[in-house]
């Protein structure tokens, strides 16, 4: 760090203040990562501050002071404290939270950047990643701090140079609210050589698969610190309303009245509310000019700072079809009132192999529509993608082979079955939706009628050609379906005879129609129905989905005639 006697002078003042070397880097924008690192230049860097103050022992001295001081506070543990006026009496109060409780915390990181390469707490924080037991190959680290900080920084900083009193550009620059480097890229420059040694793998922020978070809180101080801005914060919202509204006047605004009923719910709703420590209020307080913040005051270091350590892995989605085989069972567990009613699903049968692979947190299942727990799934099979939220044996599990091994133990099973699968990702929900709500499927109904059936009414059946139906939300589904009427469309019918009253039905239809109800009319809520094509009270015994076209076309048309061929000796 280059020194001039403005830069010394500020900086004595800061040091006195209780900020900490590291924040006092950070204020002067020192980008040179081995200076935030290499802990031993800073007795040297202290000497040189003094010396240009004119006390060239003053700053050592103190530093001394504080080490032994803390040294005596922590003589029942063997941490070192390396940094300035920094110590770690606690390092754990409950997994995964991490204490720091110092003497002479810095004012403006709460003591963050004082411990972070301390022996005992990187061993703690590798410890606590370790047992997680995540396969991987690099990290990216990634880093939140208390939201106050930065206020805290903009506050004392224009304090020490209003002290000073001197007029220099340095000065102008560095009262700025955003030129300081910020806390959490310190932190990152300090940790990321520690923990890559420590975890013998490297840090790689262009590597998204495996984040380690470390997050610290400090939320009582942080709520002190921004209550003392709400009244300044308010009367700053006052004025600029004030001034909305007399433009307002002048151009005779009719939703005026209005407003103004509005701004006088929300300023008594304000009074009544804390200011709290968000992103917005402190974009406001950031707004406000040098002599509006030398107005406040630091509020002391009070609580302990808490750091939470998460660490995740990306999320990993596996494709396929999946052919339902049984009736009876639900695409996903069915669970009322807290008892489940099926001992498996469809979600159970196609999920359970692959999380006993890559053993995620929890597993989503994700398909493009879904079937009546009676209903058959055939033909090519219903799309789907289990998402499988933070493996934790993402890394070495990820290739064909293991998806062989997956399928293999799904089919090996007769209720469901699965296409082959594949490795996809985020990207697989838009063709799920498509799926769901674009695609034509075909289905076959066992259907029995009250009377013998019409042969010349079959015939006209079969030459249907994408009849428009309308369906009014079924009563089945009523209690959580919203009530309304849907346009759907029955592109074509083919009706073959069991016997005189019983009829294998093959229809072929846009997606999200209601087959149920196409045949037993609902009590009419579905028009036209089958009931009403036959001339005969109808009532549906067994439905199956056979296939899922992408769209229609003369050939779909061509292949869905053929279907009884295909399979209607399986029905």
């Amino acid at each position: 760090m280059q020194l001039s006697e403005s830069k010394a002078i500020l900086f004595n003042k800061l040091y006195e203040r209780d900020v900490c070397i590291r924040c006092i880097l950070r204020i002067f924008k020192i980008t040179e990562i081995s200076t935030y690192r290499d802990t031993q230049q800073f007795i040297q860097l202290l000497f040189d501050v003094g010396k240009m103050i004119g006390n060239e022992n003053k700053l050592v001295e103190e530093y001394d002071f504080l080490f032994y001081k803390r040294k005596a506070a922590i003589q029942e543990c063997d941490v070192q404290p390396q940094t300035c006026h920094s110590s770690l009496k606690d390092q754990f109060i409950k997994n995964p939270f991490h204490t720091f409780d110092k003497i002479n915390k810095c004012v403006i990181c709460h003591g963050i950047l004082q411990c972070l390469d301390d022996q005992k707490f990187i061993a703690l924080l590798v410890d606590e990643i370790q047992q997680k037991q995540y396969s991987y190959e690099a990290f990216k680290f990634q880093v939140k701090t208390p939201i106050g900080c930065q206020i805290r920084q903009q506050i004392i900083v224009n304090q020490c140079i209003s002290e000073i009193g001197q007029n220099d550009p340095i000065y102008e620059y560095i009262s700025t609210p955003n030129f300081a480097t910020d806390i959490k890229i310190c932190v990152k420059w300090i940790m990321c050589c520690l923990l890559s040694e420590s975890l013998k793998v490297p840090s790689d922020p262009n590597d998204d698969r495996f984040q380690i978070c470390l997050n610290f809180e400090n939320i009582g101080d942080d709520v002190k610190q921004f209550e003392q801005f709400k009244q300044k914060i308010q009367e700053i919202d006052d004025e600029t309303w004030e001034e909305k509204i007399t433009k307002k006047l002048k151009m005779n605004d009719p939703q005026l009245k209005a407003e103004t009923h509005n701004r006088l719910l929300q300023k008594k709703n304000q009074q009544s509310q804390p200011f709290l420590p968000t992103q917005n209020n402190l974009e406001k307080i950031c707004k406000l000019n040098k002599t509006q913040i030398q107005q406040f005051k630091i509020v002391n270091v009070n609580y302990a700072v808490k750091l939470e350590v998460t660490t995740s892995y990306q999320n990993i989605f596996i494709k396929g079809n999946y052919i339902k085989l049984g009736r009876f069972i639900s695409q996903t567990p069915w669970i009322i009132d807290g008892n489940r009613i099926y001992e498996e699903s469809i979600e159970d049968l196609v999920s359970s192999e692959a999380c006993k692979i890559f053993k995620p947190s929890s597993v989503k299942f994700h398909s493009g529509g879904r079937e009546d727990i009676d209903v058959r799934m055939l033909g090519n099979g219903r799309p789907f993608a289990i998402e499988l939220v933070d493996p934790h044996q993402g890394l070495q599990n990820q290739s064909q082979e293991i998806l062989n091994q997956i399928e293999s133990q799904i089919n090996s099973q007769h209720i469901v079955k699965v296409t082959p699968l594949s490795f996809t990702d985020a990207s697989i929900f838009g063709d799920l939706k498509n799926s769901e709500t674009n695609k034509v499927k075909a289905y076959c109904c066992v259907v029995e009628c009250k009377n013998v059936v019409n042969v010349d009414l079959i015939q006209q059946a079969n030459q249907i050609k994408d009849l428009i139906i309308k369906q009014k939300t079924p009563i089945r589904v009523l209690h959580r379906r919203t009530q309304m009427i849907r346009d759907k469309i029955i592109h074509s019918l083919q009706i073959n005879q069991i016997n005189d009253k019983w009829l294998l039905v093959y229809v072929l239809s846009s997606a999200g129609t209601y087959i149920k109800e196409f045949i037993h009319s609902d009590l009419d809520r579905t028009v036209p129905n089958l009931c009403s094509i036959l001339q005969n009270e109808c009532d549906i015994y067994q439905l199956d989905v056979i296939k899922l076209y992408e769209k229609i076309d003369e050939n779909v048309i061509i292949n869905f005639k053929s279907l009884n061929n295909e399979c209607g000796s399986h029905i």
